[in-house]
């Protein structure tokens, strides 16, 4: 283990985390692709374990690599501000699941960027059930959290961003498959992919469990991260129902996806703390009420 941090490093393995992905970040850090593995190895080596999970789509950090960001982080601001860099950028820390965003510049994040050019947003990878209670904890200032949740209601505001069509991914040699549009009574008899980690009661709405036949759906396999739940359809013979924007951004040689013509639209809220006053926050708040009118319904 190295007795001193490499702070070009740290901020190399910060861009990865906000980008999620090594192309990304080697793209905005002008480097190639194998550079950018070369320079997170080297840290990893220099600190002696592992910091990111590279067989996760986006890229997160494990367990001590958050650990560890909380001080090379604050190491890596430290540095900037001594290096005479802007000191009034107050940093927003933004948790997503997945698919959405797509892109930093998507609706209302793109109208917030614009009005506040000295705030940054920092995109940080949740688990399927952390997307409430790290916002309680602190870890972020605001949650991109898809529906449904029930706990903490009354201490947190919430606004939709942003609605979509969701969408049955299915096995390349499925019956299912041949179809062009499918139902829910078409899923019937086929074992869907659950998620774990999280209530069973959102599991069930997102599949609608009972369907409205009002037949118990039938799990196959349970999955905690989306990659897990690709390969249980792909490898596994599963079915699962997800959003439009999370097929767009994972696709599988083994899964094609099949609009569901008979289910509702599925949403993403901005949940932030109702006890969050600070200035940012609220304009955060603000540019997502002023796109409501913009989302399909």
């Amino acid at each position: 283990m190295s007795s001193f941090l490499n702070l070009a490093l740290v901020n190399s393995l910060e861009v990865l985390i906000e980008e999620g992905s090594f192309a990304r970040a080697a793209a905005r850090l002008f480097v190639t692709p194998p550079a950018m593995t070369q320079q997170i190895q080297r840290l990893e080596g220099a600190v002696g374990y592992k910091l990111v999970e590279r067989g996760t789509t986006p890229i997160r950090l494990t367990d001590r690599g958050r650990k560890f960001m909380v001080h090379a982080g604050a190491a890596l601001a430290s540095s900037r501000i001594a290096l005479g860099e802007r000191t009034d950028q107050e940093v927003l820390r933004i948790g997503f699941i997945n698919g959405f965003p797509g892109r930093r510049d998507e609706g209302f994040l793109a109208d917030f960027a614009a009005k506040n050019p000295g705030a940054r947003l920092q995109f940080i990878q949740l688990e399927w059930g952390d997307q409430l209670s790290r916002l309680a904890r602190g870890d972020v200032d605001a949650s991109l959290a898809r529906p449904p949740y029930r706990e903490m209601a009354d201490k947190l505001d919430r606004i939709v961003v942003h609605r979509e069509k969701r969408v049955a991914a299915v096995p390349v040699d499925s019956p299912l498959a041949t179809y062009g549009v499918l139902t829910l009574g078409d899923l019937d008899g086929y074992a869907v992919v659950g998620a774990k980690g999280i209530a069973r009661e959102w599991t069930k709405e997102w599949v609608v469990d009972p369907r409205p036949s009002g037949r118990i759906v039938q799990y196959g396999c349970w999955a905690a991260t989306m990659e897990e739940a690709i390969n249980g359809v792909a490898l596994g013979g599963n079915v699962m129902i997800t959003a439009q924007s999370v097929a767009n951004r994972y696709q599988h040689d083994g899964v094609t996806y099949r609009d569901i013509a008979d289910v509702d639209l599925c949403q993403v809220d901005l949940i932030t703390r109702s006890a969050d006053r600070r200035p940012l926050t609220k304009e955060l708040r603000r540019a997502a009420l002023a796109r409501l009118d913009d989302l399909t319904t």
